[in-house]
């Protein structure tokens, strides 16, 4: 299996933008093998700041970030086959939360995800990396991977930084309030 470039809980990894600092604390994805959808969904979105320049850093890249999607030129390269890319940005009560939609043309296409098809057994697969916390009641754990079965919905969620080292837990600022603090 190849490398993945592209990190389900990582919001700027989807995009032209290197070396991006702003994760989701949980990221649920679902794909619709059938209508060939995938979703992402991202919730508590935040980044480590232990100096101002972390913080400058950071508040330059979400303003690139809007700023490509503005002119619509914002994706990765890993995701340029995909024949729909959408983003929408659902901002409730002063949190935002992506919401990542990309449509595929074949099953390989999910390879750039991190998610592989085997068609003689007509399912997916999912490297198991713990730190990621993956759940999920669609699909079973076999050895080192979470299989799915094909022609068919899955959803998985990601929680990586629930066991966040404690020396960056005090380290970590919400995404909105780094926002609202640099306004001021």
């Amino acid at each position: 299996m190849e490398q993945i470039k592209i990190l389900f809980f990582a919001l700027l990894s989807f995009f032209n933008i290197e070396n991006g600092r702003i994760a989701a604390n949980k990221t649920t994805v679902t794909i619709d093998t059938i209508k060939k959808t995938v979703h992402i969904q991202q919730e508590k979105l935040f980044t480590i700041v232990e100096t101002d320049t972390d913080a400058t850093t950071v508040i330059d890249q979400w303003s690139l970030f809007l700023s490509l999607i503005n002119k619509g030129n914002l994706w990765s390269k890993e995701l340029q086959s995909y024949p729909m890319k959408e983003i929408k940005i659902h901002d409730k009560d002063s949190i935002i939360n992506p919401l990542i939609t990309l449509k595929y043309s074949n099953p390989d296409d999910l390879r750039k995800l991190g998610i592989w098809y085997n068609e003689s057994r007509n399912d997916y697969s999912i490297n198991n990396v713990p730190s990621q916390n993956l759940k999920t009641h669609d699909g079973k754990l076999k050895v080192n991977y979470w299989v799915f079965k094909g022609d068919t919905t899955f959803t998985f969620t990601l929680e990586p930084y629930l066991h966040l080292p404690e020396q960056y837990q005090s380290l970590i600022k919400p995404l909105e309030e780094l926002l609202s603090e640099a306004k001021k």
